[in-house]
């Protein structure tokens, strides 16, 4: 099966390649803030919001309430 999802860009694929275990870690599911931080810490806090908004928009993450998931 050909995998649908956009391809990330470098900063966003770092991104969530920093999100991965925090979220692992915590169950499956990290809140908004707190993968803000964790991205902020390693990209920069300018790029954090617009980061997750591409993991989002392309179909990495999804958001349950103010929790997020990675797909």
């Amino acid at each position: 099966m050909m995998n649908s999802r956009t391809p990330l860009p470098p900063r966003a694929k770092e991104a969530l390649d920093v999100l991965r275990s925090p979220v692992e870690n915590a169950g499956g599911e990290l809140p908004r803030e707190r993968a803000h931080s964790v991205i902020a810490s390693e990209c920069g806090e300018v790029s954090a919001e617009a980061l997750l908004n591409i993991l989002h928009n392309r179909g990495y993450i999804y958001y349950v309430g103010e929790q997020i998931r990675i797909t």
